[in-house]
C-alpha cells in the first residue's frame, strides 16, 4: 500500500470522528440535554468529562459514519467499513471517550485543570490530549475491522494534524473556547 493510500484510508477512517467531534460541540455550545452535563467523576476526571459526552460521543460519531454509506457503496470492495458502519461509528466513539479518560486522570493528579494547558510542558500535555483519542479509536476499528497494522498506525500519526485542523475551525466559528 502507498503512502498515499495509507493517508487516504487514515483520513476517510476519521471523517466519523470529525463529525461526531463537530455535533458533540454544538450540543456543548448549545448546552443539548443539560441533565446530563453531570460529570462522571470530577475529582478523578475533570468537569469535562460528563455524562453527555460519553453517550452523545457514540452516537455522534455512528451518525457521522452513516454519512459515509454513499462512499461505501461506490468503494464497493475496496470499502473499509463494509457492512458494519453504523457499528463501526458506534464503537469508534467509545474508543474515543474511553480513551480520554486515563488522560484526564493523569492531568488532574498533576494538577492541570479541566481544558487547561500548562506553560510547562505544554507540548507533551497538547500531544497527549490529541493522541488518547487516535490510539482509542485506532483500537476500536482494530478490534472491529479487518484493518491492517500500516493502516491503524497512519491512523494515530495523522489523528493529531486533523484534530488540531478541526479545533482551529470550531473555535473560528465560536463553538470552541481555545483553538487547542
Amino acid at each position: 500500500m502507498s503512502l498515499i493510500d495509507l493517508l487516504f484510508s487514515a483520513w476517510y477512517l476519521q471523517i466519523p470522528v470529525v463529525i461526531g467531534g463537530v455535533l458533540h460541540m454544538l450540543a456543548v455550545t448549545h448546552n443539548w440535554l443539560p441533565t446530563l452535563k453531570k460529570p462522571i467523576q470530577q475529582r478523578l476526571f475533570g468537569a469535562n468529562k460528563t455524562w453527555r459526552g460519553m453517550l452523545l460521543v457514540p452516537l455522534f460519531t455512528a451518525l457521522g459514519a452513516a454519512c459515509l454509506w454513499p462512499a461505501e457503496q461506490a468503494l464497493g470492495e475496496s470499502a473499509l467499513f463494509a457492512d458494519q458502519l453504523l457499528l463501526a461509528g458506534l464503537v469508534a466513539g467509545i474508543g474515543y471517550v474511553l480513551a480520554e479518560l486515563p488522560n484526564s486522570w493523569i492531568k488532574r493528579r498533576l494538577g492541570i485543570g479541566a481544558g487547561e494547558l500548562p506553560t510547562r510542558y505544554r507540548y507533551f500535555v497538547m500531544a497527549g490530549d490529541q493522541l488518547d483519542s487516535a490510539l482509542g479509536v485506532a483500537i476500536a476499528y482494530g478490534l472491529l475491522l479487518n484493518l491492517s497494522w500500516p493502516v491503524l498506525i497512519t491512523y494515530v500519526l495523522s489523528f493529531p494534524f486533523t484534530a488540531l485542523a478541526v479545533k482551529r475551525l470550531l473555535f473560528i466559528a465560536k463553538l470552541k473556547r481555545s483553538a487547542v
